[in-house]
């Protein structure tokens, strides 16, 4: 009897691993069609899921909402903003600041919170709809994966910050660039630049790629239709004070400069103070007064480089799929956060839509890059100790200063990547495929 066991054993033992390989191919062949098949039931499942952590903290008691609601109030009370109050933040801050007001002043957070999860809605479908246009099975939910995975860390901030607004416009505009709807999206940009400014670097790249592909005389005119109240309003309001005002900062402790000085002044090479000035905390000291300067022009030129390396890849394509466009116009984005010497924290906000997107194609190391600082951010702010109004500890500030290197470390693999595009002979080719399923209704822009 033990012998005939002996013999049927490896053939049972065959069939045992045979019915498994086939549960394992059968389950990987209907995990990989379902995106495809039912894409909407898995993001709303996924938006439900990323909303519990964030609800949480839907209510604001402190950070920026006093300050918003109390510009709104002086706006109806007939005060001229930057006239008669200063004000740090671009025009069209203030008509975001007002819309709350308009819909009723006694529950103003409340509003505003609100306001913030619709913001928060409309970006993941932005970004499920960006990766469902070219499905790719379970990579075209990766946009919206990663983003909900990254916003619960920066939560804390998440809602009381308007720095929403302007990722949603952004991302609407490149969503509407690629899809052949150019005046939209330079009516977006040109509203983007009024929220919050920094979308100003992607017009070169965006400007270039409209003109290889003969839409540039409709990006133009939606960009300058975008601008347009603001040259307006100079008649009226003094709004480039808010210019004036930023360039009277010094550097924010989160800025990669003053990460690196504190880091050393907890090591005891420097002599550096941690300071709350006017609504923010700086590092300051004679070795900061000294590295401003520096901080500055490095700033400017990384800037100025990167955005002028992302044109100079744009001239040689004809046509950019979502992820290509994503992962180019990151590039100066991050020079701009990495490089910026008054780095705020809610400044990851703006990465996170674009590197998501960027995830649909090329090297991950990037985005897992952008994704690791905003996994670091709690420990920097509030800060893992509950530290952050007395100065961060070493251990902390060696985190901030590995949070920032992982930006620059992002954006260098961009930049490597940029170059070598650049440096090639060869034309590089988008791989844009037909539309099919939801991509029909969205259709791709169509380079002539």
């Amino acid at each position: 009897m033990s012998k005939q066991l002996t013999k049927i054993d490896p053939l049972v033992s065959r069939r045992a691993v045979s019915r498994w390989h086939r549960f394992v191919w059968s389950a990987r062949s209907y995990a990989s069609a379902a995106p495809d098949r039912s894409p909407s039931v898995i993001a709303v499942c996924i938006l439900a899921i990323s909303l519990c952590p964030l609800l949480s903290s839907a209510h604001p008691v402190e950070g920026d909402v006093p300050l918003y609601r109390a510009v709104s109030e002086d706006l109806f009370a007939g005060k001229v903003p930057y006239r008669d109050r200063e004000l740090e933040y671009p025009p069209y801050a203030v008509l975001i600041f007002t819309a709350p007001g308009l819909l009723g002043k006694r529950s103003y957070a409340e509003i505003w919170v609100a306001l913030a999860i619709l913001c928060d809605c409309l970006i993941k479908y932005l970004l499920f709809i960006g990766g469902v246009r070219r499905p790719m099975g379970l990579r075209s939910f990766l946009p919206l994966l990663f983003y909900c995975l990254a916003v619960p860390f920066i939560r804390y901030f998440y809602f009381e910050r308007y720095d929403i607004w302007p990722a949603l416009v952004c991302l609407s505009a490149i969503l509407f660039f690629c899809w052949g709807r150019h005046a939209t999206s330079g009516a977006a940009i040109g509203l983007g630049v009024g929220i919050k400014v920094y979308p100003v670097v992607f017009i070169p790249a965006l400007i270039v790629v409209a003109f290889r592909q003969g839409k540039a005389t409709r990006f133009a005119a939606g960009l300058c239709a975008g601008l347009l109240p603001i040259a307006l309003l100079s008649f009226f309001v003094p709004w480039w004070r808010f210019a004036e005002f930023q360039n009277g900062r010094g550097l924010q402790v989160e800025s990669l400069g003053a990460s690196v000085l504190w880091l050393g002044n907890k090591l005891g090479m420097i002599q550096a103070h941690w300071e709350f000035t006017k609504k923010w905390f700086e590092v300051t000291g004679p070795s900061a007064m000294a590295t401003l300067t520096w901080v500055r022009c490095i700033f400017a030129i990384a800037v100025a480089l990167c955005t002028l390396l992302a044109a100079r890849v744009a001239a040689r394509r004809s046509s950019f799929s979502v992820g290509q466009l994503a992962r180019l116009l990151l590039m100066p984005l991050l020079a701009f956060v990495a490089f910026n010497p008054v780095f705020s924290p809610q400044f990851i906000i703006w990465l996170l839509p674009l590197a998501a997107l960027a995830s649909l194609e090329g090297r991950w190391l990037p985005v897992l890059a952008t994704q690791m600082a905003a996994l670091l951010t709690p420990i920097i702010y509030p800060s893992l100790f509950q530290d952050y109004a007395s100065g961060l500890n070493s251990l902390e500030t060696s985190v901030l200063v590995l949070r920032n290197l992982a930006l620059v470390g992002a954006l260098s693999l961009l930049v490597r990547d940029a170059l070598s595009e650049c440096c090639s002979s060869r034309t590089p080719e988008t791989c844009n495929a037909p539309p099919t399923g939801l991509e029909s209704r969205y259709p791709a822009a169509n380079p002539q």
